[in-house]
């Protein structure tokens, strides 16, 4: 535990490597809209960064932050986001006065990176040492998960998946490491484990308790570990939560809705015209409600299942579509896009395949169990409930790791000859990826549009 940050030796050549990739992209995406990203405005920072960015659906809410403190993330389910952001919020409106500059795109840019670095990191270890693979296929199952689409599009967006990724990540490598020294997590482990989880997405929650369960058997009942390594860091996330509302949000607040007032007396039609326009497209490219509960009506019961699971769960997930490409379903892209090529649905096949045989080649173990059962909670809130069915891909970073993990098991449990099949079409299937996807994102990074939203 003390050197888990530590990169061995073996590990510097494909993190160097990678490193390389990460950092060319997000100076990809600074390039994109350099002039605008670094303007040191004095307010107005979300029409900005609205204006001129857009990745498949994901926010830049942390660029606004860091620029001028405005919070449109929800605190309740990022408790910890805003303290992450604040410190650079400050260090950043110093430099803005000090030298004319925003720098805003240049400390988050570090901090994916490096999140980014890290997940690696994590990844390729639960292959070698949990999974027990050898040198080259943990490396040849680290590259193939990060060519999937929305595993490499969150290392250079300004949004929390890739710190989630990574936290996710080492919460598997180190409950595995457990596991397989028929150890326990310790209290404060969970403590901090699901502190800092919860705290990035409160989703995350969920899975950390699963792995203190799966890892620790009937000592997850123990009322010590409950209550410390479960409820107080909980109940610690909710006390910062309702601070940073109070002191934060509740002010904003009220300068928003002032700003709001004197928009509409300027021009009442022009407000009304959009708000009609945005209504109408929000309603003509989102499913039925199940109700107008809190929470029902965050529920899609409409969604075609099947069409999500082939296009956007199983489908943009892995590999981008060539229509619409990174467009934002909010503002001009269809729930569902249909692939030009038909190798495309082929290589969603063999993936699918791939998964399947793995999860059916590992079902016995203890590790396989634990990671079907967070896959079980994707699917559950995603695909069952429906809550984001019509972005699921987004959230690929929340379980696709299932999937290398699951063509672990399968390697180990075949014949050499077998295997040596199983990782050539690997090979085959992520060197196509990552082509396609790094492709059609560096073209549309370097062609990138002005959103006018």
């Amino acid at each position: 535990m003390k050197s888990i940050f530590r990169i061995k030796k073996e590990e510097r050549l494909l993190v160097l490597i990678m490193l390389m990739v990460f950092f060319a992209f997000n100076a990809l995406v600074i390039y994109s809209h350099y002039d605008w990203y670094t303007k040191p405005f004095h307010g107005g920072f979300w029409s900005v960064f609205t204006k001129h960015f857009q990745m498949s659906g994901y926010d830049n809410w942390s660029w606004i932050t860091i620029s001028g403190l405005r919070i449109h993330f929800d605190t309740m389910r990022h408790p910890l986001y805003l303290t992450f952001l604040y410190p650079m919020y400050l260090l950043n409106h110093w430099l803005i006065d000090a030298v004319g500059y925003n720098f805003a795109v240049y400390f988050m840019g570090i901090l994916i990176v490096l999140a980014s670095c890290y997940s690696v990191v994590f990844m390729y270890r639960i292959l070698r040492e949990i999974m027990e693979l050898k040198r080259a296929d943990s490396t040849l199952l680290t590259v193939f998960f990060f060519s999937f689409a929305h595993i490499l599009i969150p290392t250079m967006v300004p949004d929390h998946f890739v710190f989630s990724l990574m936290l996710l990540l080492m919460t598997l490598y180190i409950v595995g490491k457990k596991m397989k020294n028929n150890d326990v997590l310790a209290t404060w482990q969970s403590f901090l484990l699901l502190f800092f989880t919860s705290g990035m997405a409160l989703s995350n929650g969920a899975k950390t308790i699963l792995a203190g369960l799966f890892t620790n058997g009937k000592k997850f009942f123990k009322p010590k570990y409950i209550f410390f390594g479960i409820l107080l860091p909980l109940l610690a996330l909710f006390g910062i939560q309702r601070y940073q509302y109070e002191a934060f949000e509740v002010p904003q607040s009220v300068a928003i809705h002032l700003i709001e007032e004197a928009k509409k007396k300027e021009n009442p039609e022009k407000v009304a015209n959009h708000q009609k326009e945005r209504t109408k497209w929000i309603e003509a490219h989102q499913g039925k409600a199940a109700g107008d509960g809190l929470i029902t009506k965050l529920m899609d019961v409409s969604t075609p299942r099947t069409q999500t699971l082939i296009e956007n769960f199983f489908g943009e997930s892995i590999q981008l579509h060539q229509d619409y490409a990174l467009n934002d379903l909010s503002w001009n892209r269809p729930v569902f896009v249909t692939y030009s090529w038909w190798i495309n649905y082929l290589v969603e096949i063999v993936v699918v395949l791939l998964f399947v045989m793995g999860v059916v080649k590992g079902i016995r173990s203890r590790y396989m169990l634990m990671l079907l059962s967070w896959f079980a909670c994707d699917v559950f809130i995603n695909l069952v409930l429906g809550f984001g069915i019509c972005e699921v891909y987004i959230m690929t970073a929340g379980w696709a790791f299932i999937i290398p993990i699951s063509i672990a098991y399968l390697l180990k449990g075949l014949s050499n000859r077998w295997a040596v099949t199983i990782r050539t079409v690997v090979f085959i299937t992520g060197s196509f990826l990552l082509i396609y996807n790094g492709s059609i994102i560096v073209n549309y990074l370097l062609n990138s549009p002005v959103c006018y939203h």
